[in-house]
């Protein structure tokens, strides 16, 4: 009898550690196909930071001399200068703002420089009749 018990015990111990082994190998074959789905890569996206804030920064010149008023428009882009090259300061980059304000347009040359990559862009926009 207690042939038969140690064999029962026995074969439970193997059924267990056998169901256990193979739940464990169906998990691990689903973490393979889950798994790159369920990571979402954002190397990109701080690879991009630079073009990022370089296209914000040249997108709210634009904004900027569209809005403001055409009397105060050196000052306005005076403090817009100093507010976006403080920023990029502070974010790590360099960046020079150049503006010239003539009688119908302003023209704009920026240069953003990390220790990645060095932006330029020289863009002009219609000077507002206000």
């Amino acid at each position: 009898m207690t042939y038969h018990m140690l064999n029962s015990s026995s074969r439970k111990a193997q059924f267990f550690v056998l169901t256990a082994v193979m739940i464990i190998g169906i998990f691990y074959t689903l973490s393979k196909y889950i798994n790159p789905y369920a990571f979402i890569d954002t190397s990109g996206a701080a690879e991009g930071s630079e073009e990022f804030f370089f296209d914000n920064v040249k997108e709210k010149a634009i904004r900027t001399v569209e809005i403001a008023n055409s009397t105060k428009l050196n000052e306005t882009l005076e403090t817009y200068k100093n507010f976006v090259e403080k920023l990029a300061s502070d974010k790590g980059y360099n960046l020079v703002f150049y503006y010239d304000v003539n009688q119908t347009h302003v023209n704009i040359n920026m240069v953003l420089m990390s220790q990645k990559k060095t932006l330029r862009s020289s863009f002009s926009i219609p000077k507002p009749s206000s």
